[in-house]
């Protein structure tokens, strides 16, 4: 008891001497294992007082006032703003300068970007973070405990597009906490006066890169892999035929989703990687390819020898398949090191970044929509519409795209605001490709309009007539084949003709009559 009375005492006549204020700290050598020592010295009005000491957070309204605090940093973007700073030279203070890779050391000191944007947008990432965590667990729970009951070693026999969902929510599981702790250091550099991420301190700015392409590129996965399972879903029901070996199929999307955790570093061949891992990342990244090449060669040979039924979900498959074969190819180029040492950073990497997501993912995305549209809304959707949008998107995204390739080529880097005038006339093909794709996205916000309004009910283009659509183009392939084999044959005599050849003239053989044709 005497001892509690003794610490109650001493804490009281600690605080007394403190008052929350740097103007009273005495003996701060002496105090140190309680107070936090400044890395640097904050030209920043207002934060003496306010000098970072675990005790000042007893109090509510000082935990409101000190410029740790989202409200703190708020009322500071309100003044800036007011002043006008916003407009000076040093505007970068108040934006977001690090890009969208919030790239150290511009992101983790606000010596480069001051209060504001950057700090919203990284506490963005943090709430972004915290709801994807919410939505993973809650389905990642709801299939280990509802999907397929009794079944547990026959769980391939759940659909495809519920697989690639479930196993892209388990990529999210593993990658969200790394980038959400990333961020957090950074806002710990910021304003804690940490130095995680600061070379002068001790830090590594190279650290911040690995964590976040270590979310970033199996991201890319993420974004990607619920499309294979529209596109996994529509073949098979449009070909009326079963998916070309469809274990292979799962497993394709899984080692392309485990070899996406160990490929992060071919985004980083130029910040100053050791040859042995940049070979190490080169070759795995190449390897990745062929779990891709598995996918395309079993779509591509469910197409064969099918009864194919033409609807706009397969028009947008075959849309999709297309964006991503391209992207995918143009994407082994940049995984050699040797290669991604002359397109690093130009407009080669933006289109094919961009052909992979904008063209692929985007699409895939769509022919789902189209494909499910009448069992999410129970209504049927203009075809019209539905195939202006197929062709004007489409065409778009490679009208945009395909002239990046060749600024590429050319040298021309990227993240400018001005380029030589050599280059415009590609540039001016990217940007009218680019408003052929807001076209396309108008139409389909056309389609959802039109859908609500005119509230009709989907019909089949089978009539309700089972397998009519498979049988009629069956006989079409009959009639073909058979007229096709006559042309062939058309020399060859018949068998009547043959038979007596044989016997006039060549009576010394004995043949079996009966089984001879």
């Amino acid at each position: 008891m005497l001892e509690k009375n003794k610490y109650k005492i001493y804490y009281s006549q600690l605080e007394e001497n403190a008052n929350f204020s740097s103007s009273n700290f005495i003996n701060e050598d002496s105090s140190f294992y309680l107070f936090w020592r400044s890395r640097k010295k904050i030209n920043f009005d207002g934060y003496a007082d306010f000098f970072f000491n675990p005790l000042k957070l007893i109090n509510a309204r000082d935990a409101f006032l000190s410029p740790e605090s989202f409200w703190y940093v708020a009322d500071k973007v309100s003044n800036v703003r007011r002043r006008k700073i916003f407009f000076s030279k040093c505007s970068n203070r108040t934006l977001t300068a690090s890009g969208w890779t919030f790239i150290t050391p511009f992101s983790s000191n606000v010596k480069f970007t001051g209060y504001g944007a950057q700090d919203i947008l990284l506490v963005s990432v943090v709430l972004a973070g915290v709801s994807t965590t919410i939505s993973f667990t809650n389905l990642l729970i709801t299939r280990r405990t509802l999907i397929s009951p009794g079944l547990r070693n026959r769980r391939v026999l759940i659909p495809f597009v519920t697989i690639a969902i479930l196993l892209t929510l388990r990529m999210l599981a593993i990658v969200t906490p790394v980038l959400g702790a990333a961020v957090i250091m950074v806002l710990l550099d910021r304003h804690w006066q940490t130095s995680f991420f600061d070379f002068a301190y001790g830090g590594d700015p190279i650290l911040f890169q690995h964590l976040f392409w270590f979310f970033g590129h199996p991201e890319v996965y993420i974004l990607i892999i619920p499309t294979f399972g529209f596109v996994n879903m529509i073949l098979p029901y449009n070909s009326t035929r079963r998916m070309a070996s469809k274990h292979h199929m799962i497993w394709a999307i899984y080692v392309m989703a485990y070899m996406g955790y160990i490929v992060w570093g071919h985004h980083m061949y130029l910040v100053g990687l050791d040859h042995r891992s940049r070979n190490m990342y080169s070759t795995v990244t190449i390897m990745i390819s062929l779990p891709a090449t598995i996918k395309l060669v079993n779509w591509t040979l469910t197409l064969v020898n099918n009864a194919i039924k033409v609807d706009l979900a397969l028009l947008f498959t075959m849309s999709y398949i297309f964006f991503f074969l391209t992207g995918g190819f143009t994407g082994m180029w940049l995984s050699h090191v040797g290669l991604n040492i002359s397109m690093h950073d130009s407009f080669y990497v933006v289109a094919h970044f961009h052909l992979m997501l904008a063209g692929a993912a985007v699409t895939g995305c769509f022919t789902g929509i189209y494909y499910y549209f009448f069992p999410l809304f129970g209504l049927g959707h203009s075809k019209i519409f539905g195939k202006l949008h197929l062709i004007y998107y489409s065409a778009g995204i490679w009208f945009t795209f395909l002239p990046l390739f060749f600024l590429g080529f050319s040298g021309l880097p990227r993240r400018i605001h001005d380029f030589p005038a050599v280059f415009l006339g590609w540039q001016g093909a990217a940007t009218c490709g680019h408003f052929l794709t807001l076209v396309g996205v108008g139409f389909f916000f056309c389609v959802i309009i039109e859908a609500f309004f005119e509230n009709s009910y989907y019909v089949s283009t089978t009539l309700g007539i089972p397998r009519w659509q498979k049988r009629i183009h069956y006989y079409f392939y009959k009639f073909s084949y058979n007229k096709h084999n006559d042309s062939i044959f058309k020399g060859v005599p018949s068998a009547k003709i043959r038979l007596l050849l044989i016997n006039n003239f060549f009576n010394e053989f004995e043949f079996y009559k009966k089984t001879f044709i």
